[in-house]
C-alpha cells in the first residue's frame, strides 16, 4: 500500500505539472485546453480529498509532498494571487504621484442596481469608467446623476468628469455576434489638479494625453456549450472557428492602438482568461492590473459551478499599477474591476 501511495503521489504531481505547462503554452489554443481553461479547475484538486487522508493513515511523512501539489493547484492552475505575489511585486504608492482611478464592468446579464453603482463610483473616487453591455437608458440614468461626460457606441461606453475626445469605433464583432461594437476608444487629458505642483511643468501636464479603450470581445460560449453537451463532432470545429473570429477582431483593435503616442489603458470584457494564447499573443506585453497587484482569485464572472477571470484592466508601460480589486455584485452576471494607475513621470 505504501508503494502504491508513492506511485499515486508522483503520478498526480506529473499530471498537475503537465496541466500547468499546457495552460501556459501556445498549445492551449487547442480545443481540449481551451475547454479546460473555461471549466471548473477546482475539479483537479478532488484527488487530494482521497489521497491525503490515505497517506496520513499509512505513510505520514509522504503526506508532506502534497504541499507541492497544493501550491501548483492554488497558484499556477487556479490563478490565486497575494497582492501580486508570487509572480510579481506589488507596487506602493509613491509620494506626490498623479493617480487615475479606473472602473470597468460588463453591465449585462441581470438588473443593475443603479443607486449602488453610482454609490460605488462615488465612494471609490473613480475618475474613469468603461462599461460594456451598457444600454443607452442605463448610461443616461447613471451619467446624468453623476454629471459626467460620456461617449458611447452601441452598448460600449466611456465616461469621466474630465473632457473626452470624440469616440472612435475600433472594431465590430462578427455577424454571429450581431456585428455589434467590439471596442471603442477616446482620449482624455488629466486636469492640473491630478498633478502635484512639483511633478511636471504646467505646459507639460497639459500635453499629457491618455488613450482609453473599452472592449467587449466575442464570447466562446456557443462553442463551449456544444462541448459541454458532448458534441465532439461539431464542438471542436465551432471552437476553432470562434478562435479565428476572435483573433481577427482583437488583432484589429491591437493594431489600431499599437502605434499610439498616448499612454494607453485597455479595459473590458475580454471573454478570455489570462493564460489563453488568444489573450497572451495580443496583450502579453501589457500590464494586467489584477495579475500585477491583485489579491485572491479575481473572478469576475460566475456560473453555478465556478468563477472565472475574463474581465481585465490593462495598461502599457507608461503606467505603474498601484492597486486592483474586484468590486461587489451590482446585479449583473459580471463583477466590476477597479484599479489605481500612476502615470510614470520619468
Amino acid at each position: 500500500m505504501k508503494r502504491t501511495l508513492l506511485i499515486l503521489a508522483i503520478a498526480y504531481l506529473v499530471l498537475l505539472i503537465l496541466v500547468w505547462a499546457l495552460m501556459w503554452t501556445g498549445m492551449n489554443s487547442h480545443w481540449t485546453i481551451t475547454l479546460l481553461l473555461f471549466s471548473p479547475r477546482w475539479v483537479l484538486a478532488l484527488p487530494l480529498l482521497v489521497l491525503v487522508p490515505l497517506t496520513l493513515g499509512y505513510r505520514k511523512k509522504l503526506a508532506l509532498i502534497y504541499l507541492v501539489h497544493g501550491w501548483i493547484l492554488l497558484f499556477p492552475i487556479l490563478d490565486f494571487h497575494v497582492g501580486g505575489l508570487p509572480f510579481s511585486k506589488s507596487a506602493s504608492v509613491p509620494p506626490n504621484t498623479p493617480v487615475l482611478r479606473v472602473l470597468t464592468s460588463n453591465l449585462g446579464g441581470g438588473d443593475i442596481d443603479f443607486d449602488r453603482l453610482i454609490q460605488l463610483i462615488e465612494d471609490e473616487q473613480i475618475d474613469v469608467v468603461l462599461f460594456q453591455e451598457c444600454k443607452h437608458r442605463l448610461a443616461e440614468t447613471v451619467f446624468k446623476k453623476l454629471d459626467w461626460n460620456t461617449r458611447q457606441e452601441d452598448e460600449i461606453a466611456i465616461a469621466s468628469p474630465m473632457q473626452l475626445s470624440d469616440a472612435v469605433l475600433l472594431a465590430r464583432k462578427p455577424e454571429s455576434h450581431a456585428n455589434s461594437a467590439a471596442a471603442v476608444t477616446c482620449t482624455i487629458r488629466l486636469p492640473d489638479e491630478h498633478w502635484p505642483h512639483d511633478t511636471l511643468e504646467s505646459h507639460d501636464r497639459g500635453n499629457v494625453r491618455i488613450r482609453l479603450v473599452s472592449a467587449h470581445f466575442p464570447t466562446f460560449r456557443p462553442a463551449l456549450e456544444k462541448l459541454q453537451r458532448f458534441d465532439f463532432g461539431n464542438g471542436p470545429i465551432a471552437l476553432d472557428q470562434m478562435g479565428e473570429a476572435y483573433r481577427e477582431v482583437v488583432g484589429q483593435v491591437h493594431r489600431s492602438i499599437a502605434e499610439s503616442e498616448e499612454s494607453v489603458i485597455v479595459a473590458g470584457d475580454f471573454n478570455m482568461p489570462v493564460e489563453s494564447d488568444h489573450f497572451q499573443r495580443f496583450w502579453g506585453s501589457y500590464q494586467n492590473a489584477f495579475s500585477s497587484v491583485g489579491s485572491g482569485f479575481g473572478h469576475t464572472k460566475f456560473t453555478r459551478f465556478h468563477g472565472i477571470r475574463i474581465d481585465h484592466l490593462l495598461a502599457d508601460q507608461h503606467w505603474q499599477i498601484l492597486t486592483c480589486e474586484v468590486g461587489p455584485n451590482l446585479g449583473g452576471d459580471h463583477r466590476p474591476v477597479i484599479a489605481t494607475f500612476s502615470l510614470r513621470t520619468e
